[in-house]
């Protein structure tokens, strides 16, 4: 199995830093920081110019995050965009919002086949236990009985629906078999639900894939404070009589649309079977960095192992604080791997505009209610222990996506 860069859990430490002032300092002349890279601090007169580091003078006090090429213009005092700049006159702390999960639950006839054979589409006469559906399960109530996961929302449905939704009918799947809620009150339901089906019919992936994201965007735009993520749970390749019909590539376009979509919503994939084709999705709904699929041997376990990695998962994104006035113009992003020195990340607008340079942006601009990391600029303060986040107010924001 792999597990892409979220192997390792860590903690998160997040500090956040506004103001109501709407400048660049409270002491001397108003100051400005232009350039980009690192943190420089120094002492200096009115003005002068830093190069990667240290800025000289015989007079004042400056401080910049913007390093090499910034040049420092303006009176004594402090200012730019660091936790200690006198244009934050206000200090709170914020916390990752949690990332609960929908699973969305392939119940296909293939999935009676056994567990272990990835080659298999039509189940045996005599079948072979533990079948795909068995492992799965078995790992599904594994994970939501754990007292561990007691606090963690999850939320299920399965496909194909049969009935008055029909297989293709996109609203079906997105109504939930059983709501997102703690599992200290869903994991019951959820295993009566299982229990309640068993494998059969076709594989709608498209239809059970798109309402399970329309449901998770529902939730996390209706749920202050929380957001969810979909895992997909499949044995394979797409097969329904839907029209159009499922395919690779139309799940694909599903997964990105709703990773680029405002609130983005991630789409992780716990595959058997043809883990190839599956592999394609779940890099594109988590933005080409994180994908999920269990090995072939004691599939149970890795199962289980995968769910309570998904779920546990440092999210991206961070709530924007609702005291004082915040003017989204004025968010500065700085983070801190494994305790380093901080770094500034730019502001790239939306989730599509992300890069191998990492950057953030809000969930809506108009109307932020968080902001979330880039995955480039995420995982590896996600896989170091020590590493930090620090949301900045007051000062103009930096990056390609500033307008």
């Amino acid at each position: 199995m792999r597990y892409g860069n979220a192997s390792m859990i860590c903690m998160l430490t997040v500090g956040v830093v506004y103001g109501l002032s709407g400048g660049c300092g409270n002491s001397g002349n108003s100051s400005v920081f232009q350039g980009s890279g690192g943190l420089t601090t120094g002492t200096g007169t009115n003005t002068g110019t830093a190069t990667g580091g240290t800025l000289t003078g015989s007079t004042g006090s400056g401080i910049m995050t913007t390093g090499t090429g910034g040049t420092l213009t303006g009176g004594s005092g402090t200012g730019g965009p660091n936790s200690d700049a006198a244009c934050a006159n206000q200090v709170s702390d914020s916390s990752a919002i949690p990332s609960d999960i929908f699973i969305m639950l392939d119940k296909s006839g293939s999935m009676n086949c056994p567990a272990a054979e990835n080659g298999c589409t039509n189940p045996p006469m005599m079948l072979t236990h533990p079948t795909r559906w068995e492992a799965v399960t078995t790992a599904i109530n594994s994970f939501v009985s754990a007292p561990a996961n007691a606090n963690i929302g999850v939320g299920i449905q399965f496909f194909a629906l049969g009935g008055n939704n029909g297989q293709c009918n996109i609203a079906g799947y997105a109504n939930p078999a059983v709501a997102i809620a703690p599992l200290s009150m869903s994991a019951m339901a959820i295993s009566n639900a299982i229990a309640a089906n068993m494998p059969a019919g076709n594989t709608p992936t498209v239809p059970a894939l798109t309402g399970a994201l329309n449901y998770a965007r529902t939730y996390t735009m209706n749920t202050p404070g929380r957001a969810a993520s979909v895992v997909f749970v499949s044995d394979g390749l797409p097969n329904d009589n839907c029209n159009p019909q499922s395919s690779i590539p139309r799940a694909v376009t599903a997964a990105t649309t709703a990773f680029n979509g405002m609130p983005s919503i991630k789409t992780y994939v716990v595959g058997l079977g043809d883990v190839a084709a599956l592999d394609e999705i779940a890099l594109a709904g988590t933005g080409g960095v994180t994908h999920y699929f269990p090995a072939t041997t004691d599939v149970a376990t890795q199962l289980a192992a995968a769910l309570t990695t998904i779920a546990g998962a440092i999210t991206c994104d961070y709530v924007i604080p609702t005291t004082g006035m915040v003017d989204p113009k004025n968010v500065n992003i700085q983070v801190s791997v494994g305790g380093g020195a901080l770094t500034s990340v730019g502001y790239v607008g939306t989730a599509a505009m992300c890069t191998a340079n990492g950057g953030w942006y809000y969930d809506n601009p108009a109307a932020p209610t968080r902001i979330t990391l880039c995955p480039q600029s995420c995982d590896p303060l996600k896989a170091t222990m020590g590493s930090k986040v620090q949301v900045l107010y007051g000062c103009p924001t930096i990056g390609p996506g500033v307008q």
